[in-house]
């Protein structure tokens, strides 16, 4: 089988090894625009932006891997896919191949700014983004960064420094939104940056600085933009596999078009712990997703089961999620102490999700259990832990 993969990040590296390991029988074409050897990149909003300027440390994949006899690395873009024919085109040539797997991840949602300058507006998804950054840094001492998630409140702990002040504005009513209250308040009050809420953007003023809002000005001679992203699905689109929300495909990553599948952020398929279709961006589903793929092109195809989980570094905090709740679930704290707390998210007596802050026991436990099938509310607010709850269930 000659197997093209379009991308190079997490869950295209991924699907290479697990086929690589799995003795794959055929040629893996890995399509790479980008200038770079694959590279992670959940560092560069955190300990790379501090460090000195070495992307070896960023390397996704051991050197038997990356150099291996069955790996064919293609520096370019692809612009066009055609499934019929298994033909995969970029700008200097035409490839042909059995299957496609589209791992094209997303893109940093960018704004636009009436006046802001080149220069002064940043994002941040690509080592590109992250080094042009850097060059900035050192001179910023006001920094604004537009945005209400994790990625906001990352940048802001990193970029801490006694000679600078960071602000942090969002378009929305609440900051962190994917948390519950209580764990977003923790967060908050502990950045290192003010904050500002319900925030409209009218221009920036290039004259004193500063982003001109509703709320009036605010200083800013750098100013980064960690609003959310936007899945690369053009291409799926072009050949009517996909949408502006994702590639669907099915249990096993296949899109409907038997020569073509789609993993990792791009990839909107059912998800079993929340029993609904969903596109997820999170190192765990671009893993999980490719490696569900890659059992189903050797030849012995298991259904898509993982449960989902996340992180977030901010400064002495870390932040660990087990599972996946909507927004409107229910909160119940159930530890909160100076050192850590843990959140449980629910639906009625079914829970969702827990939110660890400085807990790895207690959030390593909750994905135990979530592995395990339903896990009860009611039953952890009996014994107060939820790896006491895991113990107790062994026993």
């Amino acid at each position: 089988m000659r197997l093209g993969i379009v991308g190079a990040g997490q869950s295209a590296c991924t699907l290479a090894t697990e086929l690589i390991r799995g003795n794959f029988d055929g040629e893996i074409l890995v399509f790479n625009g980008e200038p770079h050897r694959p590279y992670q990149r959940p560092p560069l909003s955190k300990s790379w932006l501090k460090m000195p300027a070495d992307t070896n440390i960023l390397l996704l994949l051991p050197e038997p891997i990356e150099n291996h006899a069955s790996i064919q690395w293609i520096g370019e873009w692809v612009k066009l896919i055609k499934p019929d024919s298994g033909e995969i085109y970029t700008e200097q040539a035409t490839y042909r191949v059995d299957q496609i797997v589209l791992a094209t991840g997303t893109r940093a949602r960018r704004l636009t700014i009436k006046g802001l300058p080149p220069e002064t507006g940043h994002v941040i998804r690509t080592l590109g983004d992250a080094e042009r950054l850097r060059q900035h840094i050192d001179d910023a001492k006001n920094i604004t960064i537009i945005g209400a998630g994790f990625l906001a409140f990352e940048l802001a702990a990193t970029l801490d420094h006694p000679d600078r002040i960071i602000r942090i504005v969002a378009k929305a009513n609440r900051l962190l939104p994917q948390v519950s209250l209580k764990t977003a308040d923790r967060l908050v009050g502990s950045s290192p940056a003010s904050t500002l809420v319900d925030v409209k953007i009218e221009s920036f003023d290039t004259v004193n600085k500063s982003l001109i809002t509703n709320h009036g000005p605010v200083p800013a001679d750098l100013v980064i933009i960690a609003a959310g992203a936007i899945p690369n699905t053009e291409i799926a689109e072009r050949c009517g596999l996909g949408t502006a929300e994702g590639i669907a495909t099915d249990e096993f990553m296949q899109t409907p078009h038997p020569k073509v599948s789609a993993i990792g952020e791009v990839s909107l398929h059912h998800q079993p712990h929340l029993g609904r279709s969903e596109r997820v961006e999170s190192i765990s589903e671009a893993n999980d997703s490719a490696t569900t793929c890659a059992k189903r092109l050797l030849g012995h195809s298991e259904p898509f089961g993982a449960i989902p989980w996340f992180w977030s570094d901010q400064g002495q905090l870390k932040l660990q999620i087990a599972g996946l709740c909507a927004r409107s679930d229910d909160e119940t704290c159930l530890i909160s102490t100076d050192a850590d707390s843990v959140v449980i998210r629910h639906c009625g007596d079914r829970v969702t999700a827990v939110e660890a802050i400085n807990a790895p026991k207690e959030f390593m436990a909750a994905r135990r259990l979530f592995e395990r099938g339903t896990v009860s509310l009611s039953a952890l607010i009996k014994v107060g832990s939820v790896f006491d709850l895991l113990q107790s269930s062994r026993s």
